[in-house]
């Protein structure tokens, strides 16, 4: 019979390796820039081109005009691909690349039409959070 002192810690030791085995053995830079770049298409997705935009590693030094021609731009071709394919359903990372403080995360997009696309979106990490670049 096992005793029950040691059960706790082989339990544990299970517990750790299959949370380890649910992020595929992803580092913690994969899975915040994975997390960062599908946070950002959330907002395409969601029509919130503000907080896309916002995303944009340099957002902060754009010009009050100049942000919201991006955010015009950004909407304007959001409208393009849903007149296409109908609308985004879901953006999901697949893949990265990571060296130092840049990444290129691979995202599948799905949308309506029952279409999908990968891309792939450049990151750099600026003071410890991921933005597209």
């Amino acid at each position: 019979m096992t005793k029950p002192g040691r059960l706790l810690p082989a339990c544990l030791m299970c517990l750790v390796l299959m949370l380890a085995a649910c992020h595929g053995g992803l580092s913690r830079d994969q899975i915040k820039a994975r997390s960062a770049a599908e946070r950002c298409y959330k907002y395409l997705r969601t029509g919130r081109y503000d907080r896309f935009v916002g995303e944009i590693a340099y957002a902060d030094q754009m010009s009050p005009e100049y942000r919201q021609q991006m955010q015009d731009l950004v909407h304007e071709s959001a409208q393009r691909y849903e007149s296409e394919h109908g609308k985004m359903l879901s953006a999901v990372a697949v893949g990265d690349t990571l060296m130092d403080d840049l990444a290129h995360i691979y995202l599948q997009i799905t949308y309506a039409d029952s279409t999908s696309e990968e891309i792939g979106l450049p990151m750099v990490c600026v003071d410890g959070d991921w933005k597209m670049q």
